[in-house]
């Protein structure tokens, strides 16, 4: 089944691209989370070069595919699960198979730096120093604005926040989120509203709940809309997730949370990000070998994310606010 759904990307996207063009394409591949395929739009600018007059296909999350549109490296997205069979088998058919692999994924190793940079390492192209830009199309700012308008979101500096879904080892406690909130109201700031989908990659369907005194934006938005809204944001508050790696891309001032994962082999210092990260000694788990139990029956009750305080969240959103 895996070699048939090979052949039939082949006979679907591959040969009619070489028909029409009379050229053969290359193929980008990150089919995991967003933030991944946003950091390696900076390797694929550069991998474009090589291919001058190639037609550029990127393979991911259907989901995703409005990123490597808005970034200009794809001709065309597709979502094909056996894409690594289509560059192994069929790699003659192909001007170049670029497949983006991190550390943290590859078999027997570790990340050891911001994944942007990594990218760049693997295929020996100018290493950048931070995400890549994105821009949305007029119109779909303007659609933002105007959602804004209708939330009553417009009276003041506008604070997003990002609570998840996701795995719950990246999920901070809703009462803490409960109390981030109060201690932004307290200081004055009342434009807050909450982002996130009732869908997940990985989960499907979950029930997300809102945080006391924010405006629910969830599920009322799409990819190229969220993107509009964060750029137009004075902060963006959010756990290690997709949404996170849009506000360093938007040049958006934000505050990422972390536990079982590292910023540092996320972000550069180069990003306008700061981060709260848990000090208990398993924090970070997501990153070591044997891979322990970053993402279920973590053993210590999630006690990375639950211990990191109220106060230190508050103070890196109040320094960001006010800077």
């Amino acid at each position: 089944m895996r070699h048939w759904k090979a052949l039939l990307y082949v006979l679907s996207v591959v040969f009619p691209t070489i028909l029409r063009t009379r050229h053969r394409p290359v193929i980008f591949n990150r089919e995991s989370g967003m933030g991944d395929i946003i950091c390696t739009i900076p390797a694929a600018k550069e991998l474009r070069k090589r291919h001058p007059g190639a037609t550029f296909l990127y393979n991911c999350h259907a989901d995703f595919a409005a990123v490597p549109k808005l970034a200009g490296v794809a001709d065309r997205v597709t979502s094909c699960k056996h894409i690594g069979l289509v560059g192994y088998w069929y790699r003659f058919l192909l001007a170049g198979f670029y497949h983006f692999a991190h550390g943290d994924d590859t078999p027997g190793q570790v990340a050891r730096e911001p994944m942007v940079m990594e990218f760049c390492r693997q295929f020996n192209v100018p290493v950048a120093t931070r995400h890549p830009e994105l821009h949305t199309p007029p119109d779909t700012r303007e659609r933002a604005r105007s959602l804004l308008a209708e939330k009553k979101l417009d009276s003041g500096p506008l604070i997003l926040l990002h609570t998840g879904p996701s795995w719950p080892v990246k999920e901070w406690p809703v009462e803490n989120w409960t109390a981030l909130v109060s201690g932004l109201h307290h200081h004055g700031f009342d434009c807050i509203a909450q982002l996130g989908v009732n869908r997940y990659l990985i989960f499907d369907k979950v029930n997300l709940g809102l945080v006391p005194d924010t405006v629910s934006l969830i599920g009322e938005l799409s990819l190229e809309e969220c993107i509009a809204l964060i750029s137009q944001a004075s902060l963006f508050i959010g756990i290690d997730s997709g949404l996170l790696h849009i506000a360093a891309s938007t040049r958006t001032p934000s505050v990422g949370i972390f536990g079982s994962t590292q910023p540092k082999f996320f972000y550069t210092e180069d990003e306008n990000c700061s981060f709260a990260f848990s000090s208990v000694e398993c924090a970070g788990c997501y990153h070591r070998r044997p891979l322990l139990h970053w993402h279920t029956n973590c053993p210590h009750d999630i006690l990375c994310m639950k211990s990191i305080p109220v106060d230190a969240v508050l103070d890196a959103c109040l320094k960001k606010l006010v800077a």
